[in-house]
């Protein structure tokens, strides 16, 4: 089960692909904490999950472009 608790912001310089080495831009970062304000924001423990799975599909798109 994933962790459900209030997810921290990332700032830039924080998201670093360990395989490249790749930093994500600002706008990426921006990007990513769209889904944790979003997770933040609400209660459905279904939303939060989905919402963790799209931010990581995010990240994965990101490090891969």
């Amino acid at each position: 089960m994933q962790d459900l608790r209030q997810q921290e912001m990332a700032n830039h310089g924080d998201l670093v692909s360990i395989n490249t080495g790749r930093v994500l831009s600002q706008v990426e970062v921006t990007g990513y904490n769209r889904y944790t304000i979003d997770f933040n924001n609400t209660l459905q423990t279904e939303t939060k999950e989905f919402l963790l799975d799209q931010r990581h599909r995010y990240l994965v798109l990101c490090f891969n472009a």
